[in-house]
């Protein structure tokens, strides 16, 4: 990793609070105007990280880099950083205008020029017509777009968002984290986006880093979180994934033998460089939406085993379907309606899914 050409980057960052761990071993690098998510359930040190790149605690151990340059010793005025937090925390005796200004006046700029950027940021976000008003008279929704213009008006190299619509009703933050993206984009400024929120992390950022236990668990693109998850920890985490118990099967290359149950294969690429011994036991990762149901496969590359249909829920557009496949295990599939006509609670059917998408998952 280059510290020097990434436009923010941490590298084994450390952060303790006596005893416990907080952060440990901290690693990635954030591309130039790219958008990471830091995703995490509470406690997991998102919150933590953003603070640790603004400057307002102080690291153990490792290094953090912005732009190009080594924030050790640099304190947090003098990162050009912006920050955006659950609250808003706007001056209430400002007007949204001189809140926007605040920054760039504060760091040297003249009245002129700091009105100037205020004005095209309130632009930017729609909100030139509010820009005399008071905080107490604006929607929350609204003030949380004068505090995302107030951190764009800084210039900054590096914009944090810790849960910025977290306190938004659910339509109105779908529509706000898309306006937020694509005026991150426009400015070009390097994100950082904290959320708990696995819909609004995968649908707004370029990559996304999972946090567990103080930990980047993995830093990918959306896709290839929910389709390769690197362990246990992110198959569990991101979305919904069918873990099965198994052991290897030395009679087939890529082979493992289900709990009690068929022989079946996994992804190639999945699988660790040192293989286990035949009877390691292994967990095989399975996303819901591969499983399909039928009497045949439709092509060659698929696993299949026979179940029972266990239960049917009902998800608006689509349906879900408990298995127990053979050895008694449980499989959950994921389809539209059409799935009610292949199975009903009871039925012994056949399920099927593609070997590229059977992954030999690492504990974590």
């Amino acid at each position: 990793m280059n510290l020097r050409r990434a436009g923010l980057a941490l590298a084994e960052l450390e952060k303790h609070f006596g005893a416990r761990e907080a952060i440990s071993g901290a690693t990635l690098s954030v591309e130039s105007g790219e958008l990471a998510a830091l995703l995490g359930a509470s406690g997991a040190g998102k919150t933590t990280i953003l603070r640790l790149i603004a400057g307002h605690l102080d690291p153990d151990g490792g290094e953090i880099w912005i732009g190009g340059k080594s924030m050790e010793g640099v304190p947090p005025e003098q990162r050009n950083v912006g920050m955006v937090f659950q609250s808003p925390a706007l001056f209430p005796h400002l007007t949204v205008r001189r809140n926007v200004s605040f920054g760039p006046a504060r760091r040297g700029a003249a009245r002129a020029e700091a009105a100037a950027l205020a004005g095209e940021m309130l632009d930017l976000l729609d909100l030139g017509a509010l820009a005399d008003r008071y905080p107490r008279q604006l929607s929350g929704g609204e003030q949380q777009r004068v505090a995302v213009a107030r951190a764009l008006a800084l210039r900054p190299e590096a914009l944090l968002l810790d849960e910025p619509l977290s306190g938004l009703d659910p339509a109105y933050r779908r529509e706000l984290r898309g306006r937020l993206r694509e005026l991150q984009r426009a400015s070009g400024a390097t994100t950082v986006w904290v959320t708990h929120d696995q819909e609004e992390a995968l649908s707004v950022a370029d990559r996304v880093a999972v946090l567990g236990e103080g930990r980047i668990q993995q830093f990918a693109a959306p896709l290839e979180l929910h389709t390769r998850p690197a362990n246990g920890f992110v198959a569990r985490f991101v979305g919904k994934m069918n873990l099965l118990a198994a052991v290897r099967d030395p009679a087939r290359a890529n082979g493992f033998r289900l709990r009690g149950g068929p022989s079946v294969l996994a992804a190639a690429d999945s699988l660790p460089s040192d293989q286990s011994a035949p009877q390691a036991p292994a967990t095989l990762g399975i996303r819901p939406e591969a499983v399909l149901i039928g009497h045949l496969p439709p092509s060659p590359g698929f696993n299949t085993a026979g179940a029972v249909v266990r239960r049917i829920g009902f998800l608006g557009d689509r349906l879900e379907i408990e298995l127990e496949i053979e050895g008694g295990q449980l499989l959950t599939a994921r389809g539209n309606t059409l799935f009610q006509n292949l199975a009903r609670e009871g039925d012994r059917v056949r399920t099927h899914w593609p070997v590229a998408d059977t992954r030999f998952l690492e504990s974590a």
